[in-house]
């Protein structure tokens, strides 16, 4: 089996709350190794462009993964985006970015057309189209696809500062994905006729989406799904972690729950899995500190 990855890498230049500053490996950087890490059997696959210059950089960190098909990188022109990430705390952050972003075309992913699943994390909120979204389930209509709408929120104000509000097509880009994520924060703003979260819920899954995930960091998740006609929700309590870096984890859980899925477990087991590999996220600074947790424990089940 193989997972197509999709979603914007950039270059993540981190501003804690305590004055230091670093730069990371970011955007689908997390998807991608959290996928490779889990070495389950399950190829992972990831649609991006890189310049040339940039490619070596993002190459080193997806070289240690053997489970990694680096060979449908395409180049482009521009260089990744640099994004500055500002943490107030642990949990709360603005973005700021000036760069532009390209999305990326169909004609890079139809060739690799139809596969098991598809995890499209919409990093930049532009990453892909919505028709490129369109042809990727008319083209895959047994694909498990998982969706991350996630900076589908953002506008961009002119001084490259990114501020969340409302998505009125939302709706339209969860009717072509089988599961699809969210954290609190984006939940409460895409849609401001739904200030509820158990409404919004059943607003999506009243479409073709089967279940849906609401990540409230610290505060634990909550997984919506569909049962017998009924909208059920279940909540997972936090794990208890020292916190290094949030930055990533709903990137690392959706791409291990969707690995869960596939591989048949329900969704409250893929759940789980999911959290269990968010956790180890949040104990380590970027890709390549959570690629150290390997240490620890092997292999996520």
């Amino acid at each position: 089996m193989r997972v197509i990855v999709i979603g914007e890498p950039c270059i993540d230049v981190i501003h804690k709350a305590d004055g230091h500053v670093y730069n990371e490996h970011g955007g689908i950087s997390y998807s991608i190794t959290a996928g490779g890490m889990l070495e389950d059997g399950i190829e992972t696959v990831p649609i991006i462009g890189l310049s040339r210059e940039d490619r070596p950089y993002f190459e080193k960190l997806f070289a240690e993964l053997s489970n990694v098909d680096l060979s449908v990188f395409y180049e482009t022109a521009a260089p990744v985006r640099r994004v500055d990430i500002f943490y107030e705390d642990e949990n709360n952050r603005w973005e700021c970015s000036t760069q532009p972003i390209e999305p990326t075309p169909f004609a890079k992913i139809a060739p690799l057309l139809p596969a098991e699943g598809i995890h499209v994390n919409l990093i930049s909120g532009d990453d892909i189209t919505l028709d490129t979204l369109a042809k990727i389930r008319a083209a895959a209509p047994l694909a498990r696809i998982h969706l991350d709408l996630h900076n589908i929120v953002m506008a961009r104000m002119p001084d490259g500062k990114r501020v969340r509000g409302p998505r009125e097509d939302f709706l339209d880009w969860c009717s072509y994905a089988d599961t699809v994520q969210l954290n609190e924060e984006e939940a409460r703003v895409i849609d401001p006729s739904m200030p509820d979260i158990s409404v919004l819920a059943q607003k999506i899954l009243a479409g073709p989406t089967k279940a849906l995930v609401i990540s409230y960091a610290e505060k634990g998740l909550a997984l919506f799904e569909k049962w017998r006609g009924e909208t059920v929700e279940h909540f997972f309590p936090p794990r208890m972690t020292a916190v290094v870096d949030p930055t990533g984890s709903g990137d690392v859980f959706g791409a291990t729950f969707l690995h869960a899925v596939l591989l048949g477990r329900n969704f409250s087991q893929a759940t789980e899995a999911g959290i269990e590999m968010a956790t180890r996220k949040v104990g380590a600074a970027g890709p390549g500190g959570l690629l150290k947790t390997r240490k620890m424990n092997e292999h996520v089940r």
